[in-house]
């Protein structure tokens, strides 16, 4: 599932519902070209793009020449909130192992195309079991918070979300339209 979200709430849901569903999510900066966008869409041949509201329109005329014309669902619309507020609120059952996909980044494309990089569970998981230990946050201190600094489109962002929710934690996520 490709994301094309602020840095809000809304993202932080939509990864999580992505992960609960058992997918993978592949994150793209809504800051990026349209050619870019559309690259990522054709690569990953995905079906569903998460968006905000206002990114919905452009999405629609950039996927709309793009291979697998994705079905574009604007997560922060009234509509749509409104219709899952409707929807029971069950906790499903997968069968996501530690090999499966969690996510999917794309590289800077500096020596040509952007290059997919998937992560699977198992580099979440060891990523926070290694920070945990290394900056001694044993989930005693209820007090912490992390704070949601880097872009979700780079692995820094993987850091701060797995770090706080991981271990019982606030995160706070700062909005990228904070300067």
């Amino acid at each position: 599932v490709a994301l094309c979200l602020d840095r809000s709430e809304h993202m932080l849901i939509a990864i999580l519902a992505v992960l609960k569903a058992g997918g993978a999510y592949v994150p793209m900066d809504p800051g990026y070209p349209d050619e870019r966008i559309r690259y990522i869409l054709e690569d990953t041949k995905t079906g569903l793009v998460l968006t905000n509201g206002v990114y919905q329109e452009r999405l629609g005329k950039v996927s709309k020449v793009a291979l697998n014309q994705p079905g574009i669902l604007a997560i922060d619309t009234k509509v749509v909130l409104r219709e899952l507020s409707l929807e029971p609120s069950i906790n499903i059952s997968t069968k996501t192992t530690s090999v499966n996909t969690a996510y999917v980044i794309y590289t800077s494309g500096t020596t040509g195309q952007p290059k997919g990089v998937i992560i699977e569970h198992k580099g979440v998981i060891n990523l926070k079991y290694d920070l945990t230990y290394r900056y001694n946050l044993n989930g005693l201190d209820n007090n912490e918070i992390i704070l949601q600094l880097a872009n979700y489109v780079f692995d820094a962002s993987i850091e701060q979300i797995a770090l706080s929710l991981l271990n019982g934690y606030v995160l706070a996520i700062i909005s990228s339209h904070v300067s």
